[in-house]
């Protein structure tokens, strides 16, 4: 049993997932390839048209599947044990799965990348009725100048596949949005022709502006197998922060300052995350002892 007081032992949590690993200081510049390096990357000028149109895309076959496997695992072992699939953020591989893609979110957002202090990782279970976030923009604020200038971004991975059986993301294309005259502030106000299922595959990278209306779906009873995916947040530093603190894209934090980033996350996102009052009173007794 993880308790509040060894959840700062990193031996613990290494024991707990020893595929995957907890580096003392992580540099992943040396460590990861980065996408666009082989076969497959991405087409910048299709993803850019349907990006400021729309105001996603969606790139299959660009994440190696055998790492991101290991992280599937971790967060099943993590769910086995009753505890929050954002802890997968613990371990390395989380974050060089985002690093890999740097040349996907430096054609969106300049050279002057940095990581906003917004994550979290899902697995949503259809046997216990589970379902994603519900309706909802990221940020309300101005994440885009015009249509050509990204102030920030998500970046969504699955790590199973993602169907409407599921709970894959839904998406309300801006194109359409554009349409109604004003910007929905509640589900009810979105046409239901105009809603796109977004289902998606391991390997597969989904990102999307700040502003697009977005949720993740409620998994059926008669699904195969868990929605299980990890999200984070970047912008382009050139701005003024988007948060208090900005992390670095070539240098994950430390375990501690992981572990910290974590179980801060419980409490900013209990309004969007079903987290029960014994979860959120570990996380805070685990902020203490970081």
């Amino acid at each position: 049993m993880i308790t509040p007081k060894n959840a700062t032992k990193r031996e613990i949590w290494q024991q707990l997932n020893p595929q995957l690993s907890i580096s003392a200081a992580l540099d992943p510049v040396a460590d990861v390839e980065e996408i666009g390096t082989r076969d497959g990357g991405f087409d910048g000028a299709a993803l850019s048209d349907r990006f400021w149109d729309e105001g996603y895309f969606l790139i299959e076959d660009v994440l190696p599947t055998e790492e991101l496997a290991k992280l599937r695992q971790g967060i099943e072992t993590l769910v086995a044990n009753e505890l929050s699939p954002a802890l997968i953020y613990l371990y390395d591989e989380a974050w060089q799965v985002f690093r890999r893609l740097k040349p996907l979110l430096s054609h969106f957002l300049g050279e002057r990348i940095a990581l906003l202090p917004h994550f979290w990782a899902w697995h949503v279970d259809p046997g216990h009725d589970g379902r994603g976030w519900p309706p909802h923009r990221d940020y309300q604020g101005e994440s885009a100048i015009g249509d050509d200038m990204l102030i920030s971004l998500s970046l969504w991975v699955p790590l199973s596949n993602a169907t409407p059986d599921n709970g894959c993301m839904y998406v309300l294309p801006r194109s359409f949005e554009r349409c109604y005259g004003f910007p929905v502030s509640k589900p009810e106000g979105v046409g239901l022709q105009d809603v796109r299922a977004l289902p998606a595959r391991p390997g597969s990278v989904m990102g999307w502006r700040q502003d697009l209306y977005h949720w993740g779906g409620r998994a059926s009873k008669y699904a195969t197998e868990p929605r299980i995916s990890l999200s984070l947040e970047f912008q382009n530093a050139a701005f003024d922060p988007l948060a208090d603190q900005l992390l670095n894209l070539e240098k994950a934090p430390d375990f501690i300052e992981r572990l910290t980033l974590i179980v801060s996350q419980f409490d900013k996102y209990k309004h969007m995350q079903s987290i029960d009052a014994q979860t959120r009173n570990w996380a805070k007794l685990v902020l203490q002892h970081c």
